[in-house]
């Protein structure tokens, strides 16, 4: 059996490439999360004095980090007067991930 791909897919194909294919442009919130995340390892970074090739979004900002509560009290200050926010407590108490923290502060900041 032979696949068909339907019409829609076929046009989209044929205007732009191949389907999966996205431009930043064209995608402004895929941009900003983007910035977010690297604002955000260049940070954290800093910090704990880290190559930021060492930080995944899946690193665990306690245990696969090491932050303390007095680092994550100054990386939580950079990201309020960085991005104009105000991270609430209850938010940050479901933080683990350096994910977590980007897709909070995207949150904030849209």
């Amino acid at each position: 059996m032979s696949e068909q791909v339907p019409e829609t897919q076929q046009g989209e194909s044929d205007k732009q490439g191949e389907p999966r294919e996205r431009s930043a442009d064209e995608h402004p919130d895929v941009k900003k999360k983007d910035r977010i995340y690297d604002d955000l390892i260049t940070m954290v970074s800093k910090l704990i004095t880290l190559s930021p090739t060492d930080i995944t979004p899946e690193s665990d900002i306690f245990f696969d980090l090491g932050l303390d509560s007095l680092q994550l009290y100054e990386l939580v200050i950079d990201l309020e007067d960085g991005y104009d926010i105000r991270l609430p407590d209850e938010d940050l108490e479901k933080i683990h991930t350096v994910q977590d923290i980007a897709d909070l502060v995207f949150a904030l900041a849209r």
